[in-house]
């Protein structure tokens, strides 16, 4: 597993974290492929993978993710693992968002969130005194690090000024071979500034993993039209080109590794990646170790 540090925080980060979206969530088929117990499993087992970043929000299975992550570190050492959650955009507020902070510490039974982040941008809610009502709890040890979610350059600058004495760690977005405008303005931003990208569905929802194609569609109609709404018209050929690449390197790594090898190829990206199996894990896992060429990034890149 590759390290890197989160932001100017000193806080060290695998490369590859786990995201926990799919842990209490209907969507990804809680209850009905995977449960508590197997949700269990994949976080401990990650850790002895050497995964240490561990990615949740309140909003996620309405606590059901911060609770299940709480119970699979209960007699682990908490230091070795750096736990990030986020407040939902509705409760931005000074009252708010410190509650929220209080209850997610109580459902991941711990004293401290290493990363705190704000879940999207709200529109409703003024920024400012959520970010120093924030800055204040770092200062006081119940959260390491400051961080948003979704949000463009401008908006996260405008949270970065609210800070008087610290500075963000990172910006959580889309980020995957068919969500790339992030590489117009902002990830260039945050490489100079200092600021890690922490990429969500850097698999593109599963459709980067070779399963999909043209009338090969996920299950699920909520899926189907959430996949829909995110990508639109979906261009295939990047998916071909990254069945052709693992073709040419004999079917080792997949296209699903070579998929995150491309998310995590510079200093400052890292990519948190789902798994609803051990096995999904320990390809994720592995994808850390794959030294993608100048010349396979070229061929994966489709030009815009």
């Amino acid at each position: 597993m590759r390290y890197e540090q989160l932001g100017r925080t000193g806080i060290k980060v695998s490369k590859i974290g786990l995201g926990t979206w799919q842990f209490g969530a209907s969507y990804w088929g809680w209850g009905k492929e995977i449960g508590e117990e197997e949700a269990i499993s994949i976080i401990r087992r990650a850790l002895e993978l050497g995964i240490n970043f561990i990615d949740t929000a309140e909003i996620y299975g309405w606590g059901r993710s911060e609770r299940v992550i709480g119970k699979a570190l209960s007699r682990l050492d908490r230091e070795e693992v750096v736990i990030a959650t986020k407040v939902f955009p509705y409760r931005v507020t000074v009252s708010g968002v410190l509650k929220a902070l209080r209850n997610s510490l109580r459902r991941l039974n711990t004293s401290y969130v290493d990363l705190y982040q704000i879940h999207w941008p709200s529109p409703i809610f003024p920024l400012k005194g959520a970010m120093r009502a924030l800055e204040r709890e770092l200062e006081e040890g119940r959260i390491r690090a400051i961080g948003v979610s979704n949000f463009s350059l401008k908006q996260m600058e405008e949270a970065r000024s609210y800070l008087q004495r610290h500075d963000l760690a990172s910006d959580q977005i889309e980020y995957n071979l068919l969500k790339r405008d992030p590489e117009r303005d902002l990830i260039p931003h945050c490489q100079r500034e200092g600021i890690t990208i922490i990429a969500y569905s850097p698999l593109a929802q599963g459709l980067l993993t070779g399963k999909y194609g043209p009338g090969r569609m996920p299950k699920g109609l909520q899926r189907r039209l959430n996949i829909w709404h995110l990508y639109g018209r979906i261009d295939w050929s990047v998916v071909e080109r990254l069945k052709e690449l693992a073709d040419r390197k004999g079917g080792e790594p997949s296209p699903a590794q070579l998929a995150l090898a491309w998310v995590i190829r510079d200093e400052g990206v890292d990519a948190i990646p789902g798994a609803k199996s051990l096995d999904q894990l320990r390809s994720n896992a592995k994808a850390a170790e794959i030294e993608l060429s100048d010349e396979d990034i070229s061929f994966l890149e489709v030009p815009e």
